[in-house]
């Protein structure tokens, strides 16, 4: 299995459940890779909703930072 990055996921199984939605996703930090798929999107402070709430979706996360403003590169 790999991440939205291309890094190979040692197990297919997943780390995380979103808060918002409850899809199941993979953080690449909880799975053991140097670096998680969200890394390569903008920073999520000042997104009230983000603070304090823990891991998002990667479409989650996307659509927030786009009503934030900011442009996920690649997504």
């Amino acid at each position: 299995m790999s991440d939205i990055t291309g890094n190979t996921i040692a197990n297919d199984v997943a780390t995380n459940n979103c808060p918002r939605c409850g899809a199941a996703f993979t953080c690449g930090m909880e799975a053991g890779l140097p670096a998680c798929w969200c890394a390569a999107l903008p920073p999520v402070e000042g997104i009230p909703e983000v603070v304090g709430i823990g891991c998002y979706c990667p479409n989650c996360l996307k659509m927030l930072l786009r009503a934030a403003g900011a442009q996920p590169a690649g997504f």
